[in-house]
């Protein structure tokens, strides 16, 4: 990834001022590094400066080459960013010869994953190629393999873990080469916390728990219960209505009192299932509200033509919806079809008022929408968003984490409290999501349901 230069005389630079690659020499094996980016960084970074992404295969092939024929390079691993379809193509235009690349230790996709030199399978919610993830996945724990391994990813937010140990072998000419690779990955190492910790991971983990020990006491404190399991999981929610995504859409409508409301489930982070806590009256704390919303998302209002409203819709069940993509929606119920051709898979996009009969999208209506400033900004394929008419712009925007954190009862970190900025907005959402409060500690309770507000046929 590089900097675009002002001046067009001047090299390219790397971004972020990052080296090309860094070596390190382990029992005299020598071990090069460097790292990739996908294609489609600018889509999807909010923050990219401008830049230029060059092709992965190319730069693979040529520093690969360099760290091997000038810098004497045993073995070369690549440290990438990419979906795993990008993965797969470099590691096919890399097996072999002076530009191999060894292995590619991937992220970006949030799955474990591990492929086989010429594998193809491009699903990375498939661990392995071949095989059915219920047969290789036990309590957290995946099997074990060894093998001529090429990519492999430890999943997200701390609870993937890969161990790797790479077995180097030297020719009759003295020449070291990566004879296999064995493997042993966990899915979710809190089940398997005790039987992963190696002596050096267990001083890592020491380390980590000294942290969280300090910040935890800042964010233990109770907010709500559920009464329902709320469904936080990546994979459902990058692809279907869920109860989590209509609280959170329903939510921000009602603060900001829109027709429309959009949540782009890439702002949700938590990939699990939470609750239900009534009944074991252990509660929702701070933390978990911020494991949903973690980002801070600003959440704007815009003016949105019908007409753009259908083309956002059908980016949203695009095939990169997985990306985060898809749209949580409120005020709107729509049907669709993935069986259909990309670009037409919305079938009906119908407008609910809060009051007044459901009316079907009219594309020269101007629809007032709440919606994340990350798409409202053109990210993730929503280049029609920045077009449209701002009524409410990020400077006076509430965050989709203050929110939630406002909604059941806790304060902004400048020590102001939300509701009294955003008060009547904050008494609306509130009406909206919480059914009850507990007759136990007094937290508020929420119940969401799917209404059938996003229906997929064959």
């Amino acid at each position: 990834m590089f900097r675009t230069p002002c001046n067009t005389d001047r090299r390219p630079e790397l971004l972020g001022s990052a080296k090309l690659y860094n070596i390190q020499v382990v029992d005299s094996i020598r071990i090069g590094f460097f790292g990739l980016a996908g294609t489609d960084w600018p889509s999807n970074c909010e923050c990219l400066p401008p830049s230029h992404i060059a092709d992965p295969v190319e730069v693979a092939q040529s520093v690969a080459r360099f760290l091997r024929n000038d810098k004497g390079c045993d073995v070369v691993i690549a440290l990438t960013h990419m979906r795993l379809k990008e993965d797969l193509k470099v590691a096919h235009a890399t097996a072999t010869g002076d530009a191999k690349v060894d292995l590619l230790l991937g992220g970006h996709d949030h799955e474990v994953v591990r492929r086989f030199d010429a594998d193809t399978e491009a699903d990375s919610e498939v661990i392995q190629q071949g095989c059915k993830n219920a047969d290789l996945i036990h309590d957290g724990e995946v099997r074990d393999v060894e093998g001529k391994i090429r990519i492999i990813k430890s999943g997200t937010d701390w609870k993937g873990l890969s161990l790797i140990r790479l077995c180097v072998e030297r020719d009759p000419a003295g020449t070291a080469f990566l004879s296999t690779v064995k493997l042993k990955q966990y899915t979710d190492v809190i089940l398997q916390r005790a039987a992963c910790m190696t002596s050096d991971s267990a001083k890592f983990s020491q380390m980590l728990s000294s942290i969280h020990d300090r910040v935890g006491s800042l964010v233990q404190r109770p907010m709500l219960h559920t009464a329902v399991s709320l469904d936080g999981r990546n994979s459902p929610l990058r692809s279907q209505e869920t109860n989590l995504g209509n609280m959170l859409a329903d939510a921000v409508r009602a603060f900001y009192n829109t027709e429309i409301a959009f949540f782009n489930s890439g702002s949700v982070r938590c990939d699990s299932i939470i609750g239900p806590t009534v009944s074991s009256g252990v509660p929702i704390l701070v933390r978990d509200i911020i494991n949903i919303c973690p980002f801070g998302n600003s959440l704007v209002v815009k003016k949105i033509s019908g007409n753009v409203i259908l083309q956002a819709l059908e980016n949203s069940v695009s095939d990169s919806h997985t990306d985060g993509r898809f749209l949580q929606i409120s005020g709107l119920r729509i049907t669709a079809s993935w069986g259909r051709s990309e670009g037409n898979r919305i079938l009906k996009a119908t407008f609910i008022p809060r009051h007044g009969q459901p009316e079907d999208i009219k594309h020269d209506r101007l629809y007032i929408t709440a919606i994340p400033s990350f798409i409202a900004s053109g990210f993730d394929g929503y280049t029609w968003f920045p077009d449209q008419q701002t009524v409410i712009d990020g400077e006076a925007a509430v965050t989709d984490t203050a929110l939630m954190l406002g909604i059941f009862g806790d304060e902004v970190s400048s020590g102001d409290p939300i509701h009294n900025r955003h008060e009547m907005g904050i008494e609306r959402a509130r009406r909206c999501i919480v059914v009850e409060h507990s007759d136990i500690d007094g937290l508020p309770i929420v119940a969401p349901i799917t209404d059938g507000r996003i229906t997929f046929i064959e």
